[in-house]
C-alpha cells in the first residue's frame, strides 16, 4: 500500500471518529425521548379526562332513567291504594320498563348497566332503588397506569302517599238559612271536595274517600239503614223511619257496632211533617224537629258532580237549612262513617279501613254556626211516657259532644278538625275542646272566611297525606 493510500485511510478514520466524538458530546439528542415521554403523559391526562367524562355522562344518564322510573311508580302509587304484595308486584312488572324507556339512546354503547332489585318499605311507604354502570377506559389503562373500567353508582327514592278517609259533619240547621250562609256552606264544601279529589283525577282516584253528614234535629240515613242501626226501633213506633239520632247508656260515647248497642231513632212524630221537641215543661210540634231532607253520604271515592243525582257533590249542591242543632248526633254519625265497626251498614266500597291500617289517615271535620242545643232520650210529659224524643238542653248537648270528641281522641287515630262559623264564646270554647289540637280549630266570621277555612283545611290534609 503506498503512502497516499495510508494517508487517505487515516483521514477517513479521523473524520469518522470526529463524528462519533461530536455525537457523544452533543446534548441535543435527549430532546426526542423527553418529548416522547411528555407526549405520552399528555395523552394519558387528556385521555383520562375523556374517560372520566364518559363515565360521568353515563352516571347522569343512569340517574335520569332511575329517577324517571321512580317517579312513574310513585305517580301510580299516589292514586292507587295497594297492599304490600301489590306494590311489590307492580314494581317488579313495570320498573324495568320505565327505566329502559327513559334511558334509551342516552347511555354509552359499551357500558354495562346493573339494575339492583328495588327495596320496598311498606311501613314507611318508601321505595329505594340503585343501579351501577361499568364503562371501559380507553386511555387511563395505557401502560397499566389506571383501571381498565370505571364503575359509577346512583340511587333514587320515592315516597308514596297514604290514603285518607274524611267525614264532613256539616250544620244545616235553620240558623244557616239567612244571610247567604247555606250558599256559602255549599261553596265551601264543594271547594273542599274538589281540592282533595280534583275532577280530572276522580276517575282514577283510589286514595281519598269522603263522607258527608248533614245534621240538624237528627241525621237522615235512609229507612233501610235506619232499621238496621236502630234494631227496628224506627219502624216500631210513630216516627220518621229514615231519621236517626244518638245512643244512650254505657255505649253512648263509643263506636261499638249497632249490633251490640242500637242507636236511637228520630223524635216522635207529631203529624205528617212534624215532630215533637220538649223544652222545659212544654211540648212543641214543628217540622223543624225532624231530621234534614239531605241524607248522609257514606265514604266515596267518586264525588260525582252537581248534576249527578245521589253523588256527593250533588248532595252538597242541594243542602237546605232547617231544624235545630243536635251536634252530638252529627259527631256520632261522622264517627260511624269512619269506623270499621259500622262496616255492615255501608256499601262495600264505602266500608272504612280498620284503625290498625297504618296506610290510612282519618279526619273528622265538624262545622257549626251556633250552640248545640238539642239532645235525644226518653222523657215524660204530663203523665205520658215517650221512649225517645228531641229535647232542648244546651248544656247537656255540649257535654255529650265533648264526651264523644274525648273518646275519639283517646281511642282512635282520627284527627278532629272543627270550624266555628259566627259562633259565640261558649260554643267556641266547646269546639276548641273538641278539636285534636289548638291548631285544629278554625274560626270563620263571615261567608268568605268559611270558604277560605274549608280550602285551608283541604290543602293541609292534602299536604299531610302526601308527605307522611
Amino acid at each position: 500500500m503506498n503512502v497516499m493510500s495510508w494517508r487517505k485511510k487515516a483521514e477517513d478514520w479521523e473524520s469518522a471518529g470526529g463524528v462519533f466524538l461530536r455525537f457523544g458530546r452533543d446534548r441535543r439528542g435527549g430532546v426526542l425521548p423527553l418529548f416522547g415521554l411528555v407526549a405520552i403523559i399528555t395523552i394519558v391526562i387528556v385521555g383520562a379526562a375523556i374517560d372520566i367524562g364518559r363515565a360521568v355522562n353515563q352516571k347522569r344518564s343512569l340517574a335520569r332513567g332511575l329517577d324517571a322510573a321512580m317517579l312513574a311508580v310513585a305517580r301510580e302509587l299516589s292514586v292507587r291504594n295497594m297492599t304490600p304484595a301489590e306494590v311489590q308486584q307492580y314494581v317488579d312488572e313495570f320498573y324495568q320498563d320505565f327505566f329502559d324507556a327513559n334511558s334509551e339512546n342516552s347511555t354509552a354503547p359499551d357500558a354495562k348497566i346493573i339494575l339492583d332489585p328495588p327495596v320496598i318499605d311498606t311501613d314507611k311507604r318508601r321505595i329505594d332503588v340503585s343501579a351501577r354502570t361499568t364503562i371501559p377506559t380507553y386511555f387511563i389503562s395505557i401502560g397499566g397506569i389506571g383501571p381498565e373500567t370505571l364503575t359509577m353508582g346512583v340511587t333514587a327514592q320515592a315516597v308514596y302517599p297514604k290514603s285518607v278517609e274524611i267525614a264532613m259533619v256539616v250544620d244545616v240547621t235553620g240558623s244557616m238559612a239567612g244571610s247567604g250562609k247555606i250558599g256559602a256552606l255549599r261553596d265551601a264544601a264543594a271547594d273542599f271536595v274538589n281540592i282533595l279529589i280534583p275532577p280530572e283525577a276522580a276517575a282514577t282516584n283510589e286514595k281519598v274517600r269522603i263522607s258527608m253528614v248533614p245534621y240538624s234535629t237528627g241525621v237522615n240515613i235512609g229507612t233501610s239503614r235506619a232499621t238496621l242501626a236502630t234494631g227496628g226501633w224506627n219502624a216500631s213506633r210513630n216516627s220518621f223511619e229514615y231519621c236517626v239520632s244518638e245512643r244512650g247508656g254505657a255505649q253512648a260515647a263509643t263506636d261499638v257496632s249497632y249490633a251490640t248497642a242500637p242507636v236511637g231513632p228520630g223524635t216522635v212524630r207529631a203529624g205528617r211533617k212534624k215532630g215533637y221537641r220538649k223544652s222545659g215543661s212544654n211540648l212543641y210540634a214543628s217540622s223543624d224537629y225532624i231530621c234534614p231532607e239531605s241524607a248522609l253520604i257514606p265514604l266515596t271515592l267518586d264525588p260525582g258532580g252537581a248534576g249527578v243525582s245521589g253523588s256527593l257533590l250533588h248532595s252538597i249542591d242541594n243542602l237546605q237549612a232547617k231544624g235545630y242543632t243536635a251536634g252530638a248526633t252529627g259527631i256520632t254519625w261522622g264517627w260511624y262513617t269512619l269506623s270499621a265497626n259500622w262496616s255492615g251498614l255501608w256499601p262495600a266500597e264505602s266500608r272504612p279501613a280498620p284503625y290498625s291500617d297504618e296506610r290510612v289517615l282519618k279526619y273528622l271535620i265538624v262545622m257549626t254556626d251556633g250552640d248545640f242545643n238539642t239532645i235525644f232520650g226518653p222523657t215524660t210529659h204530663y203523665g205520658t211516657d215517650y221512649d225517645w224524643m228531641a229535647q232542648n238542653n244546651s248544656y247537656e248537648a255540649r257535654q255529650r259532644a265533648i264526651a264523644l270528641c274525648d273518646s275519639i281522641k283517646q281511642n282512635t287515630e282520627i284527627r278532629i278538625i272543627t270550624i266555628g262559623f259566627q259562633i259565640g264564646s261558649t260554643q267556641k270554647a266547646m269546639m276548641q275542646d273538641c278539636a285534636s289540637s289548638s291548631g285544629d280549630y278554625h274560626n270563620a266570621s263571615n261567608n268568605q272566611e268559611l270558604r277560605e277555612q274549608f280550602q285551608k283545611i283541604a290543602l293541609q290534609i292534602k299536604k299531610t297525606y302526601l308527605s307522611r
